[in-house]
């Protein structure tokens, strides 16, 4: 592993979200934000090389979160999600990666301690550094 795809992933993920989702998408949570919107959790970084690719395995989680009583909000808006993020490639080009495939892994629904539900996707995505070193 030659690069870390990491800030590529994450920004090219808001940004698609932002452009994408009609809910807020946050990378920090400001003091006056109001449910539901979603945020970017913890993310890995397999290497995945081969002597002459330099390639990596990443898995980024995908909170949702929701004011909603039940689960029907967060699996409407994870279900949507879902569709987004394997209907279409992240455009990780400006930062010379390439994004060779994309899914989600895992999704889970949890009731808050005071009200409403959060729900997080493992977003996964296998990613070729295309840089010349």
């Amino acid at each position: 592993m030659k690069r870390l795809p990491n800030n590529a992933v994450q920004k090219a993920l808001l940004l698609f979200l932002k452009a994408n989702v009609t809910i807020p998408v946050y990378d920090y949570v400001p003091e006056e934000a109001s449910l539901p919107f979603i945020t970017l959790g913890a993310i890995n970084v397999q290497d995945k090389s081969t002597k002459v690719e330099d390639m990596t395995h990443v898995s980024l989680q995908i909170h949702i979160w929701s004011h909603y009583k039940g689960r029907y909000e967060i699996n409407v808006l994870a279900e949507k999600l879902i569709h987004l993020l394997t209907g279409q490639q992240l455009d990780l080009s400006e930062d010379q990666f390439w994004s060779l495939s994309q899914s989600v892994d895992f999704y889970e629904t949890y009731p808050e301690e005071d009200n409403g539900y959060s729900g997080i996707l493992t977003f996964e995505m296998d990613i070729q550094n295309m840089k010349e070193e």
